[in-house]
């Protein structure tokens, strides 16, 4: 799901170059602030934006769904790309001067600390008590989402993108099917360990509403496609049951810690590098090997 469409991605940066070219910046500075903020726009403009929820507006013209937008940007780049903190600083020093062109404004988003903090992953004790605080409090969807976080390590944004036809239960086979813009897809096995939790949300699914007329795995209440930010809340949600709360601005687990438990646990069982890293559908080796250092 585009934010924008790659019209106005040429429209928009045909204009930004206008004003690069005025700005008296020096050659170096101006090339690097349009590849930059290049690389923003083209994000927004693509399908790995997935099924993250910005609030219905529109990133280059109002500013919350900016903020909402540069800050899952950068989230995106350090997690899924293994940017460096000084990275992620330049892009936003250069998106915020794109933003103040447009006349929004600086974008409101923390810069990196100079030291990049390992990826938070669960110990065992901790594992045990979300699936159990899961089990117990989550209703048969959050039961759904957490067991499939934890035993699959998709991305949030791929997670609120499955349609019902990609998760297969089926004795024999289970399994999901992470479509991509681009043919970048994969194929994840399912342990059986969430098998339960899935087909009781299958079953209770077909009572809600648009059930029948959309089909999206992970429906909310209004019978629409479930979003990115109702994952996050129910994650957190059941993480602080489960006596994990971390702190009021950080909580301990987030579909993030769930994916980065997911990647350690399968390097300490010893299955290697390579296969972790199709599961997880990073494009570089490296950034699934930051993970072996952190399994126990």
């Amino acid at each position: 799901m585009a934010l924008i469409g790659a019209d106005r991605v040429r429209a928009v940066l045909s204009d930004y170059d206008a004003a690069l070219d005025a700005s008296g910046l020096a050659d170096q500075s101006r090339r690097a602030y349009r590849s930059r903020v290049g690389g923003y726009l083209g994000w927004l403009a693509s399908g790995d934006v997935g099924g993250s929820d910005f609030g219905g507006g529109d990133p280059l013209d109002d500013p919350a769904t900016r903020d909402r937008a540069v800050k899952e940007y950068a989230s995106l780049l350090v997690s899924e790309r293994g940017a460096r903190a000084s990275t992620v600083n330049a892009v936003l020093t250069a998106i915020d001067h794109f933003y103040t062109h447009l006349r929004l404004g600086p974008v409101r988003a923390m810069r990196q600390e100079s030291a990049t903090a390992a990826p938070r992953i669960l110990d065992e004790d901790e594992q045990a008590r979300l699936l159990d605080s899961t089990t117990r409090h989550g209703s048969a969807r959050d039961q759904a989402i957490v067991y499939m976080l934890f035993f699959t390590g998709v991305r949030v944004t791929e997670l609120v993108s499955l349609d019902v036809r990609d998760v297969r239960v089926n004795p024999g086979t289970p399994r999901i099917t992470v479509r991509a813009v681009g043919g970048r897809g994969r194929e994840i096995p399912l342990d059986a360990q969430p098998l339960p939790m899935l087909r009781g949300w299958i079953r209770e699914r077909r009572t809600w509403t648009g059930a029948s007329d959309l089909p999206a795995f992970f429906l909310n209440r209004r019978g629409t496609r479930l979003s990115t930010r109702s994952v996050d809340d129910t994650v957190v949600r059941l993480g602080r049951q489960a006596g994990i709360p971390g702190g009021a601005d950080e909580p301990q687990v987030t579909p993030h810690t769930l994916r980065h438990t997911f990647a350690a646990r399968l390097l300490d069982s010893g299955v290697d590098v390579t296969t972790v890293n199709g599961l997880l559908g990073h494009r570089r080796l490296d950034t699934t090997r930051r993970y072996s250092t952190l399994a126990k």
